[in-house]
This record gives C-alpha cells, structure tokens and sequence, in this order.
C-alpha cells in the first residue's frame, strides 16, 4: 500500500496532537482517529515508520527529561534508596539469626530484586526523567483506592520479612532446607527470577516516556509484550514475588503474594482501563479486546 505524506501537514498534525485546554480528550481523540489507524497501519507494513504518536512521545520525553545531569543524579539517589530497601526487607531478617548473611540466598535475592528494579525502574529514570507525581495518580484520588494501595505497601513488605526470617532460621537450625544441591523450590525461583527480570526491562523499554502512574501517557504502547498482553510490568511484579516465596522454600508465602497482588492490581487495572478508554478511544478498545490483562490467552 502507498502513502502519500506531506511535511507540512504532518508537522501540523503533530502540533495539533496535543488536546487543546478545556477540550474533552475522548472527544479530541476520536477526531484524529482515521488518522491514528493509518499511521499504525502503516507502522505494521513498515517497522521504520516513525507514527505521530511516537514524534510526540519523543518530543515530550526530551521536555520533561530536563538535564541529562540531573537525570543522572536523580537516578543514583534512586540506586541509594533501592539499596537500602532491599537491605531491610531481604537482608535484615538474616542478620536477625546468627549467621544469616552467611548464607547465599538472602544475597542471591538480594541481587535478583537489585538487577529486577535497577533494569526497570532506575533504567527508565535515566533514559526518561521521573515519573509523573504521585498526586496525579487517579488511583489515590478516592479513599478507597488510598486504602487498597495503602494495605497492598503494608502487606507486601511484611510477608518478605517473614519468608526471609523464616528461611534463614530453618537454614541454620534445622535440616529442612539441604545444605547442598538444588531443590524443587531452588529451581522454580531461581528461573521466575529470571524470567521476572527480563520481562520487566523489556516492558519498561517498550513503554519508554509512557510508562507512568494511572494517568494518560502520551502514547498508547502496543508493542514487544504489549502485543500480548496490556500489563506485562504488573505481570513481571508477580512472577518475581511468587518465585522469592518459592525460593525460600515457602509455597505458602508465594501464593498469598500471588493472591495479595491478584487483588490489587485487578482494582489498579479497571482504573487504568477507564483512563486510557478515556484518552484513546476506540483505539484503546480494539486493543482491550485482542490482547489479554496479564498472561497471553489466558487471563
């Protein structure tokens, strides 16, 4: 198929791109609607094709990047936080037993939950600037969703602690857990991590400058895992819970974190839904009704 373009109109196009003041944006949206589905019909014939909404979410993230130097810090001190984190929730457990940092698994998750956040979250920080702040989220604009996300923070940590508490006591003081070898357990964990931490990065390089809190991005991400699925960063979230309960030996600990999440991000998710039907539309729906929310084909 051929496409007649002309500069001019596409650089208008692209000025126009944004929904002036005032202007609903679901309203806005459907008016380039024709236009939108020609560019990503033609985005899908040719990979090289740069669409409108890519220009945009370019020009965006450079304005909203700001200094490359400022950037840079802002992602070290966002390192200095990670480190100090995870030292509570994985490693000051094992200290709480003689001899826990003496074992490798509080480290061996210490370095995945490190390589899982640092490829993802401060990656984005660098080559994107920050997210969005916390108070433009739409999900702690209700009392309701204040308190799912408020329970969701209090929980997640608290059951982390204990696994690891738990483990290292059971390392040291029993002979439940063998001392050499791989287990069952040693083995789902270790390759959840894995594939947590892959996923992750390659999401959150997909989603680029649109990748933010529950409210409109700049663009609609289709593509790598968005292909498959529309939260494949939340998706990522429960695999790398779930395998750090199973690394530790606790199936009990990996499901409820399984569940724990299960319950949050399906509250999460119906908001994002809403925004995002909001901001794009149609397009917004067609996508919905081909891909699934977390794994391919199934749910």
């Amino acid at each position: 198929m051929a496409y007649d373009s002309d500069p001019a109109a596409d650089d208008d196009f692209a000025r126009a791109w944004k929904p002036p003041p005032g202007d609903p944006p679901l309203w806005w949206v459907e008016k380039f609607e024709a236009k939108r589905k020609e560019e990503a019909r033609r985005k899908a014939e040719d990979p090289s094709f740069t669409t409108t909404l890519e220009r945009v979410s370019r020009a965006g993230s450079d304005a909203q990047g700001g200094n490359p130097a400022l950037r840079f810090l802002s992602a070290v001190l966002q390192v200095v936080q990670l480190l100090v984190v995870l030292s509570l929730l994985l490693l000051l457990p094992a200290v709480l037993h003689d001899g826990g940092l003496a074992l490798s698994k509080p480290w061996s998750a210490f370095a995945a939950y490190l390589a899982f956040f640092g490829l993802g979250s401060v990656a984005r920080v660098v080559g994107h600037g920050r997210l969005a702040p916390r108070k433009s989220d739409r999900q702690v604009s209700t009392w309701g969703g204040r308190l799912a996300f408020a329970a969701f923070v209090m929980a997640l940590p608290l059951l982390h602690m204990s696994a690891m508490y738990r483990f290292a006591g059971l390392a040291l003081y029993t002979n439940a857990i063998p001392a050499v070898g791989v287990t069952l357990y040693d083995a789902i964990g270790g390759a959840g991590f894995m594939a947590a931490i892959v996923l992750n990065a390659v999401a959150a390089n997909h989603l680029g400058p649109a990748y933010d809190r529950v409210t409109a991005p700049p663009a609609l991400v289709t593509s790598g895992p968005y292909r498959f699925v529309q939260h494949p960063i939340y998706t990522s979230y429960m695999l790398l819970f779930f395998s750090y309960g199973m690394f530790l030996h606790s199936a009990p600990t990996a499901l409820a974190m399984l569940l724990l999440c299960v319950l949050y991000y399906k509250g999460r998710t119906a908001l994002e839904s809403r925004v995002l039907e909001e901001a794009f539309g149609s397009y917004y729906r067609d996508y919905a009704a081909r891909t699934k929310k977390f794994v391919p084909f199934l749910v």
